[in-house]
């Protein structure tokens, strides 16, 4: 019994001993009245932005992870915005072994009877942008020279010299539904389904191809002094755009210009697909005006700061600036929330034009654009709650609002290691033909904040 009483003891002295090292009001107070930090919250710094047209941006590197998602195509007359006009250049490669990568090219018979010739544009179903219910046309043409794959193309890289037109073709856009075909790759033919639209090209084209010598087919640089690449371009004013997904993985390799074909000794159809593999070149060419447009006289510096027109593809991005921000050197920021919101424009058709989903926050150093950390050393999937930048719905009905943490940064900018300068931006611009018009600094109702948690040594 003595034990246990004693055990008893000691757990109590036990605990009463760590109550009172853990409580600062009972051990040192007098030592730490001097070092106690002050919190503080602030929303009141200056912010003053303005919008400017997008110079140029990359379309294409020969990393894959680099690569756009999605090709546009079309001659987009925003009703706010202005004109934008894409046009996609891409090369047809020979087909690929896809465990080793090594060439399998076609085996034409000598006696080939070409049956037709196909450019086959599979559809980005969630990419295509404003009014669908119009028809669009599009023109295709051929390549007099080529491009190098393993350059860097931008949106205003010019498209290679025209050989020719090759096919024209218009259509009702129907991204989400399927359209069946034959697959005649194999020894029985197959039906397969997927959303794509189908242009026929001059039989003339595969009578070439398949005559061709087999020198042609030895390597692809040999297949590309034949045919170079195609140019898809507009030739019809839309109010929208046409969204192709030439990317290799994302669209299966399912993209290409296929060559249908059979024996004369027999009436077995076959195919060859020239396909937009992992080694074809692909970019983007974008044409922006915004003049006369509803969005021209608010575009450039002191222009006026009470909206903000943002869009995606070669459209616009903002200068945010806190021109003041060095006033607040050597507080600690605790966290930092730069907030934006939506603007209920008139004549924005935003149930026809949906509004940037996702924006990004960049700076400018030595002419270069980098992102900021706070984005950069987000995980992925923890972008939204983390750094936030897409769109949410404002409180109790009031305009939608992006709220985006940069609390990283803005320490940096306070303590003068960076300019007080922030570039906000669409995420992916260039798969991203979106647009928005939010309040900018000085907006009499929404006027962009900056919220500021910070303790103060």
């Amino acid at each position: 019994m003595n034990r246990i009483l004693e055990g008893f003891v000691l757990a109590v002295c036990c605990v009463v001993f760590m109550v009172a090292c853990t409580d600062p009001t009972l051990v040192g107070e007098e030592l730490l009245e001097g070092d106690k930090v002050q919190p503080g919250f602030t929303d009141t710094v200056s912010v003053t932005a303005y919008v400017s047209p997008v110079d140029s941006f990359r379309t294409y590197n020969s990393s894959l992870a680099s690569q756009l998602e999605k090709y546009f195509v079309g001659d987009f007359i925003d009703p706010v915005f202005g004109n934008t006009k894409a046009s996609t250049v891409i090369q047809a490669r020979m087909q690929r072994n896809p465990t080793f990568f090594t060439l399998n090219p076609p085996n034409f018979p000598s006696d080939a009877i070409v049956d037709s010739v196909v450019l086959v544009l599979p559809y980005d179903s969630d990419n295509f942008y404003g009014d669908l219910n119009q028809i669009y046309s599009i023109e295709v043409s051929e390549l007099a020279e080529g491009f190098a794959r393993e350059d860097n193309y931008y949106s205003n890289s010019p498209i290679p010299a025209i050989a020719g037109s090759l096919a024209s073709h218009s259509f009702r856009p129907s991204p989400n539904d399927s359209t069946e075909t034959i697959n005649y790759a194999f020894s029985a033919a197959d039906t397969v389904s997927f959303s794509h639209v189908r242009i026929p090209l001059p039989t003339s084209l595969g009578e070439q191809i398949v005559n061709l010598d087999s020198t042609f087919f030895q390597s692809d640089s040999a297949f590309l002094s034949f045919l170079p690449g195609l140019v898809i371009s507009p030739i019809t004013q839309n109010q929208g755009f046409v969204s192709f997904n030439l990317a290799p993985i994302l669209n299966e390799n399912r993209g290409g210009i296929y060559v249908y074909y059979r024996g004369q000794s027999n009436d077995i159809l076959n195919q060859y697909q020239f396909g937009f593999n992992e080694f074809a070149g692909r970019y983007v060419n974008f044409e922006t005006e915004f003049s006369g447009s509803v969005a021209e006289p608010f575009l450039g510096e002191g222009k006026g700061d009470s909206l903000l027109f943002l869009q995606g593809c070669l459209g616009t991005e903002a200068r945010i600036q806190f021109p003041h921000i060095t006033d607040l050197k050597g507080l600690i920021v605790n966290e930092a929330i730069l907030e934006i919101a939506l603007v209920d424009f008139p004549g924005a058709l935003t149930d026809i034009y949906d509004p940037v989903g996702q924006l990004i926050l960049s700076r400018e150093m030595d002419g270069e654009v980098f992102l900021i950390d706070d984005f950069i050393l987000t995980p992925t999937e923890l972008i939204p709650f983390s750094f936030g930048g897409d769109l949410e719905d404002g409180p109790n009905g009031e305009a939608g609002l992006y709220s985006m943490n940069i609390s990283t940064h803005l320490q940096r900018m306070i303590d003068g290691d960076e300019v007080n300068e922030l570039i906000l931006s669409v995420f992916r611009r260039g798969d991203n033909p979106t647009r928005s018009i939010i309040a900018g600094g000085d907006h009499p109702t929404f006027p962009i904040k900056l919220n500021i948690t910070f303790t103060k040594p």
